[in-house]
């Protein structure tokens, strides 16, 4: 199924700091519940995509029944209106097949669901049979790397990369491997998810050294730019 989603960055780095305090509520509230990640293509590539806004398009067209109508079929039957896919399982790198690797964070009324027997819907052809399989609600830990489908309006994008390596704090940075070739396999996830196990966590790390290291940076810009201003006034 190709998935076409509104994708809303910050508009400058106060609104990126106040959406920043946003999500550490949300997770905050989220408690000890496992994190989902989520691969996503197509998000701008600029300082701000540290956290990103996103809305699925209510009762999207699937494109991909031709293909796989078994997929659709199974949708269908759940009653899932906007499906989001996502896994306990964080890739191996920064970046994937599927996109950049990002913790993703479900808003409002949401709902999940997830089966133990099918790991990837889309590629399955006989997935009609394993439709009695599917929960409702969040899966344990141990649900690995299946997929996970979130039916939801709205949800918000952690970039990993930039979490761990630039905002998160120096032990965190461990957590990349810079000498690595390939953004495919430069994360040491056994350390990404002993370190950020749950929704909790993240929320810690975004409300203190995430949102101080924002402050700072914010500041410093803002007097280089004020210094800036004075400089070319003087020279005129």
């Amino acid at each position: 199924m190709k998935i076409n989603e509104l994708m809303a960055g910050p508009n400058d780095m106060d609104h990126m700091i106040e959406r920043v305090a946003v999500v550490a509520g949300i997770c905050n509230q989220m408690g000890t519940k496992p994190l989902m990640y989520r691969q996503v293509k197509g998000i701008f590539n600029n300082s701000y995509k540290f956290v990103v806004k996103v809305t699925p398009e209510e009762n999207r067209e699937a494109h991909g029944n031709k293909v796989n109508p078994a997929q659709q079929s199974v949708i269908q039957q759940l009653g899932i209106k906007n499906p989001v896919w996502a896994t306990l399982e964080p890739h191996a790198g920064t970046r994937g097949p599927f996109g950049e690797n990002n913790i993703m964070i479900p808003v409002g009324n949401y709902e999940i669901h997830h089966s133990s027997e099918v790991q990837d819907l889309g590629r399955k052809d006989d997935v009609d049979q394993f439709v009695d399989t599917y929960k409702t609600g969040w899966p344990d830990p141990e649900h690995g790397d299946n997929e996970i489908m979130v039916d939801c309006n709205t949800y918000y994008l952690i970039n990993v990369g930039d979490f761990v390596s630039k905002y998160a704090g120096k032990k965190a940075k461990a957590i990349v491997d810079k000498s690595s070739y390939s953004d495919w396999q430069n994360l040491n996830t056994e350390m990404l998810k002993a370190k950020f196990g749950t929704y909790k966590d993240v929320a810690w790390y975004l409300a203190n050294p995430v949102t101080n290291y924002l402050n700072w940076y914010n500041e410093t810009q803002k007097k280089k730019s004020a210094a800036m201003r004075a400089s070319m006034r003087k020279a005129a």
